[in-house]
């Protein structure tokens, strides 16, 4: 309100009445930023941050104490893989292990066969079995057939190695690695062959089937000894074996 100024009854009137219609002035409030505000209406529990703040600063120890567990939790995940390999590696394990002595075996009695023929002489040859003859010829990768898929020696559609001599059974092993070839032995002492000093009977022949690569290695390495009196090409070599061309089968001499 204005400051009353004296001047008689009708003028203080008229001053009154004046100060009365005039508009009054609001009080200046300073604008708040919107943080500001937000703080003000914010309820009073909302202001206690402190105890939050403190465990943070308690949680940090386990954070990294959680840190320092996860390379142990991933040790142990490497262990557990390196325990299930070699429980699956154990059966491959022993399987190898069981082939190895099967190996041995076999180098074994490769080593007493080769002993046995390289103590055979000529004029005192060692007389062997059907079944040695069999092994040493699978070792060195030679096999045999029989027409009649038997091994009978006295029977003549069998195939039978029985009491032959060590040195016409080292002689097909000699030509078997000196050709690399496949060499299948079908005649040995069975019966039906011809009599004599030097026949099949008697240990000295072996019959086996032709094949483009044993045929070459025959008839190129060994020169030609005429033809014999059936009319088979004879083809010799310079330790005295004697290659002889039939329909079917080379018949082979071994003194």
């Amino acid at each position: 309100m204005g400051t009353y100024r004296p001047g008689g009854v009708i003028e203080t009137a008229r001053w009154y009445v004046a100060e009365a219609h005039q508009p009054k002035a609001r009080p200046h409030r300073a604008q708040q930023s919107p943080a500001s505000r937000s703080a003000a209406n914010r309820p009073a529990g909302r202001h206690v941050e402190a105890p939050r703040s403190e465990a943070h600063h308690v949680e940090a120890p386990r954070y990294e104490a959680r840190h320092v567990e996860a390379p142990r939790s991933e040790a142990r995940h490497v262990e557990a893989a390196r325990h299930e390999a070699r429980r699956v590696e154990a059966p491959r394990f022993k399987a190898r292990h069981v082939e190895a002595r099967h190996s041995q075996t076999r180098t074994w009695r490769t080593r007493e066969s080769a002993a046995l023929l390289s103590r055979a002489l000529p004029r005192h040859a060692v007389r062997v079995s059907h079944a040695f003859a069999i092994d040493r010829l699978a070792q060195e990768g030679l096999s045999w057939k029989s027409s009649g898929h038997c091994a009978d020696r006295h029977n003549r559609v069998c195939t039978s190695l029985q009491a032959m001599r060590s040195e016409t059974l080292a002689g097909v092993i000699d030509l078997k690695r000196e050709s690399g070839c496949k060499v299948v032995v079908t005649g040995g002492t069975e019966a039906g062959h011809a009599p004599g000093a030097f026949s099949h009977a008697a240990g000295y022949k072996i019959d086996i089937r032709h094949s483009e690569c044993v045929d070459r290695h025959i008839t190129r390495t060994y020169p030609k000894a005429g033809v014999r009196s059936d009319g088979a090409a004879l083809y010799g070599s310079a330790d005295g074996a004697l290659f002889a061309s039939e329909s079917d089968h080379w018949d082979i001499l071994f003194r």
